[in-house]
């Protein structure tokens, strides 16, 4: 168990290499692309492409350094999942179980952050490719669970539970 300071008991992250490889390999690309522009072949007088290049190139950075990393903390009031400024948090009252998930990864679409139809259910995903899950069934809201890659999903249900046995 990783205790990080006084506000969470838990904290992990995760580097999600396919995303961010992709993410990476397309800035990368997009950085050539303009620095080609820029240096040896602009197209004529018209800075259009230059620009649009740019523009790409900053986006992708972006991309890439929000959906690189997965951070989960759990603190002794919530959950919080997130990529980057994207995250999701869920009160401890809200959450009725914790599980380690064994539906198949494809089912949820792919990585990143999904929502899926399970079993007639609304089911908010937070994932990264290849990594093990853990489900949090939820009491209320539109998504009656929530599902999140982990290194240590036992530890989490352990954690959650523990908590959740606190009340």
């Amino acid at each position: 168990m990783r205790y990080v300071n006084s506000d969470y008991i838990y904290e992990e992250k995760i580097f999600a290499k396919v995303i961010g490889g992709l993410l990476g390999g397309i800035s990368v690309i997009m950085l050539i692309i303009l620095l080609y522009q820029i240096t040896v072949s602009p197209l004529g007088d018209d800075p259009t492409p230059t620009i649009f290049f740019l523009i790409m190139f900053i986006i992708f950075i972006i991309l890439t350094l929000m959906f690189s990393r997965l951070i989960i903390r759990i603190s002794f009031q919530s959950i919080t999942v997130g990529f980057g400024i994207i995250k999701k948090r869920i009160p401890l009252e809200n959450i009725e179980n914790c599980e380690i998930d064994k539906t198949s990864a494809i089912r949820y679409g792919g990585a990143g952050i999904r929502t899926a139809r399970v079993k007639g259910e609304w089911v908010l995903v937070y994932n990264v490719v290849g990594g093990a899950r853990c489900v949090l069934k939820l009491k209320e809201g539109r998504f009656k669970k929530f599902v999140f890659s982990t290194k240590n999903p036992e530890e989490i249900v352990n954690i959650v539970k523990g908590q959740l046995a606190l009340g």
